[in-house]
């Protein structure tokens, strides 16, 4: 008996649709993750060059402009992998999926990009590789040079290599980035947080004719999706503030408080000032930086005094700030 071809045309993608379905694991869907395979809805694939299905190594393969869509998550790519294997109900099951080139994963909360992905059904954990790795949420932005992990029962995202965390108007970098996000509904930001902007002339924006006042994450909606709450640094840590630089090689930085706590050769500049430390505390809604010493050790300050303009009989100017790493 002749076995059919395992390439099946772009005529009869959509009509595997159903067949897919049938592989979901029975979990329960979480709301507004990244997750495929995670409920029993439908899986739509759509592919310009077709689909490829191999039996024997239990995958299937979409070429050519592809997507996979089950409820409000699709995944992009220009091929999609798709690995099957038996379940105990005597089904089977898809346990892993892997995006190559262009690759996109999109929630109506979240946009996640890279040159490859790699999605574990059983673990949910997102692994995006490549140039210009992303994760977007409405309010806050993750980018990395090496690896983007989004563990998804925990609401992690892990950046390794050169990684940025832009929250609101917040800005923090590392070799190593961990980002702790909540669900805004079941854990509202603290009502001291929603109206900081409101008391803190530091921090509030002024809307200019014709526009509104920005919305940010203390006072979004507490139904509005996920919020960042909370960010850990490892290794050359940079938080930046109106007018200071802090360095260390620790950090941790409450969203809610808008405190970041530094550690190990604290390194604060303002200008041509240096303080250096074992411990500093950052508030970025102030714009206030305490330097702090632990374990017997004395804080090292070095300040440069101005010098007034030549020329002029003017008092000596505050010196520009230098612009922030990036």
């Amino acid at each position: 008996m002749t076995r059919p071809h395992p390439r099946m045309t772009f005529l009869r993608v959509v009509a595997i649709a159903g067949f897919l379905a049938a592989l979901a694991p029975p979990l329960a869907a979480r709301a507004q993750g990244i997750s495929l395979g995670s409920t029993k809805q439908p899986v739509e694939i759509l592919a310009d060059q077709g689909i490829e299905w191999y039996r024997e190594s239990q995958r299937y393969v979409a070429r050519g402009n592809a997507s996979a869509r089950q409820a409000d998550t699709t995944v992009y790519g220009d091929v999609l992998t798709a690995y099957y294997r038996p379940n105990q109900e005597g089904g089977t099951a898809i346990f892993r999926y892997e995006a190559e080139g262009h690759v996109r994963i999109v929630t109506p909360t979240q946009t996640a990009v890279g040159d490859k992905g790699v999605y574990d059904v059983d673990t949910g954990v997102l692994v995006l590789t490549g140039q210009s790795l992303k994760l977007t949420t409405p309010s806050d932005t993750v980018t990395a040079r090496d690896s983007l992990e989004y563990w998804e029962a925990k609401q992690v995202a892990v950046a390794r290599g050169n990684a940025v965390v832009i929250s609101e108007d917040r800005r923090m970098t590392g070799d190593i980035l961990t980002a702790y996000f909540v669900d805004n509904h079941t854990n509202p930001p603290p009502a001291a947080a929603r109206n900081s902007a409101a008391r803190n002339p530091a921090t509030a924006t002024r809307p200019q004719a014709g526009q509104s006042r920005p919305t940010t994450a203390a006072t979004r909606p507490p139904d509005s999706g996920n919020r960042m709450q909370r960010i850990e640094g490892f290794g050359n840590v940079h938080v930046s503030t109106a007018t200071d630089i802090v360095r260390a090689d620790r950090g941790v930085y409450n969203a809610d408080t808008g405190i970041a706590m530094m550690s190990d050769h604290v390194r604060i500049t303002r200008g041509q000032t240096q303080l250096d430390g074992d411990f500093a505390e950052v508030n970025l809604n102030t714009g206030l930086s305490r330097l702090l010493t632990g374990g017997g050790q004395r804080v090292r300050g070095m300040f440069v005094p101005e010098q007034k303009a030549e020329g002029t009989g003017d008092a000596p100017r505050d010196r520009p700030n230098s612009p922030a790493p990036r």
